[in-house]
């Protein structure tokens, strides 16, 4: 163990070294020390408290503000129960009185391996407590965020929604959600094999995530379905930036060997509304008929609700648009 003394007193301290060096310990002595990452070489310091520059309260009050960690005794001539009480707040493992028959010295030792031992427990549990808590945040992650996207879960989504339709109730504010699927997901599948399927789903998730609002919630939904809860949006300007979305993936086609294949979306769009969609099921459920609706209109496009209440009975559809690989 390498101990640090920091005394101005040579004799006293050359007398404190004798002793711990019959332990087998290794011993420096300084009267001006430099407080930085340097003392961390140190097992241990045995601090004096009167000295001309600066006396020990004022070097453990350096090493606290530089969250300097190492255990320190703090030795005195003076019997001062204020002092000590300073110094353990300040984070001094011990206190210990000099005294004029140097009885001091033949305690040092046994004092030293018991202020170790409190050291080595604090900086365990110090560990122990920043494990459970790095834990704890894995855990919160797993709970709210998709494992393989990045982005929100079904779970962390269904509950936010809940959270917007309350707000949109309370303050009548406008609110829109739009469900979003990959075209032709199983074929991606099917054809390249699940992890090139894998790396579609990323891909929307990244360009999704990448493209909405700070204040908009995008997450995976179910399988090859993602979600985006737009809070504080009207109906077109959600339809709008969805088209910019399914312009932009659509834009950005994945590399698979050595084939780039585009990756279309087709995006059902719903907004709040206080009679007929003011619960979360009802509202996915007009975004789910939206996103029917664009699948049967050539997919690689965006329907609102408004559309399909525009829509008649006796509209054709539209030839669907093929897959680009």
């Amino acid at each position: 163990m390498k101990i640090l003394i920091i005394d101005d007193n040579k004799h006293h301290a050359e007398l404190a070294a004798k002793r711990l060096e019959q332990e087998g310990w290794k011993v420096t002595i300084t009267d001006d020390p430099k407080i930085d990452e340097t003392l961390l070489k140190y097992h241990f310091i045995l601090l004096d408290y009167s000295m001309p520059r600066q006396t020990g309260i004022d070097i453990l009050k350096q090493l606290k503000e530089r969250d300097i960690r190492i255990p320190v005794i703090l030795m005195t001539g003076h019997g001062n129960e204020l002092i000590a009480s300073e110094a353990i707040k300040l984070g001094a493992y011990d206190y210990l009185i000099k005294d004029t028959k140097l009885i001091y010295l033949d305690r040092l030792p046994s004092v030293v391996r018991e202020a170790k031992s409190k050291h080595e427990l604090i900086e365990t549990n110090r560990f122990l407590i920043q494990e459970l808590r790095r834990t704890n945040d894995r855990l919160q992650r797993l709970t709210l965020i998709d494992e393989m996207t990045g982005i929100y879960n079904y779970r962390f989504l269904s509950r936010q929604l809940s959270t917007e339709i309350k707000r949109a109730t309370r303050y009548d504010k406008a609110l829109c959600v739009c469900l979003i699927d990959i075209d032709f997901f199983k074929q991606i599948n099917d054809q390249f094999g699940h992890p090139s399927g894998d790396l579609a789903l990323k891909t929307v998730a990244t360009i999704l995530n990448e493209t909405v609002r700070s204040v908009d919630f995008v997450g995976r939904y179910a399988g090859d379905e993602f979600l985006i809860i737009f809070p504080d949006t009207d109906l077109n300007d959600a339809q709008r930036l969805c088209e910019r979305l399914v312009d932009r993936v659509y834009k950005n086609p994945i590399l698979i060997g050595s084939k780039r294949v585009s990756i279309s979306l087709s995006v059902g769009c719903a907004d709040y509304d206080s009679q007929t969609r003011n619960t979360a099921d009802s509202l996915v459920e007009a975004a789910d008929r939206c996103l029917y609706a664009a699948k049967s209109s050539g997919r690689n496009t965006v329907k609102s609700i408004q559309d399909l209440e525009r829509t008649t009975s006796s509209s054709e559809p539209s030839e669907q648009l093929q897959p680009s690989f």
